[in-house]
């Protein structure tokens, strides 16, 4: 009996949009160190080669997913008000990393800005600007936001992997080599922090920095 063999069907196609969506994916089920070429290619049904034909290496597709990430924001219509425009800005922004536990990692590598990462930082920018009147004091106050934002992103990610409620068995063992009466405030403030924190309690800490940047909100 003659064996027939089957034909060979189109080799399937793939995009740059394909691959991004499907490395995002990966990407957040199980980091920057998780995501490789090879099982992205497998994931999409294609060979490692064909990644290749549209991706540069993995540092270039972790670009393009943070592209993909801010882009978004591209289309963010602002406040005009200066303080409501660096409120929605920041709790975008802080909604975006906390929504995708890799980011800040992958922010610490080189060349990792997308146009609609500039848009929203060109924005909070221009709003803290027209309360100052400084480009310094502008410029200052960008960082201390971003610093306030990445630093509530990170203390939100580790109570994530941590579960609630948080424990703090290490900062126990070592407190408790110490007399009693050192580090009271951390000794008063550790049940508070056992508590997972909300973008509530970001937008508070925000409001609080802003007093400290701007000076009181007009009522």
């Amino acid at each position: 009996m003659r064996q027939i063999t089957p034909r060979r069907g189109r080799p399937p196609s793939i995009t740059r949009e394909r691959i991004v969506e499907r490395a995002l994916v990966r990407l957040d089920e199980a980091g920057v160190d998780g995501l490789t070429m090879k099982e992205l290619a497998g994931d999409l049904g294609v060979t490692t080669m064909a990644l290749y034909r549209h991706v540069d290496d993995k540092e270039n597709l972790l670009a393009l997913a943070l592209d993909a990430i801010a882009e978004p924001f591209a289309a963010i219509t602002f406040p005009e008000e200066p303080r409501a425009c660096i409120r929605m800005a920041m709790t975008t922004l802080y909604e975006a990393l906390t929504a995708h536990p890799w980011v800040p990692e992958a922010l610490i590598r080189p060349q990792r800005i997308g146009r609609g990462a500039l848009l929203l930082t060109d924005a909070v920018m221009g709003a803290a600007y027209e309360l100052t009147g400084d480009r310094a004091a502008a410029l200052a106050a960008y960082r201390a936001l971003w610093s306030l934002t990445l630093g509530s992103v990170l203390s939100h990610l580790r109570q994530r992997a941590e579960g609630t409620p948080l424990t703090h068995e290490r900062m126990d063992e070592i407190v408790g080599t110490m007399p009693r009466d050192t580090v009271p405030n951390l000794r008063a403030s550790a049940e508070l922090d056992a508590k997972a924190a909300t973008v509530d309690d970001f937008s508070a800490s925000l409001a609080a920095l802003m007093t400290g940047l701007f000076g009181p909100e007009a009522s």
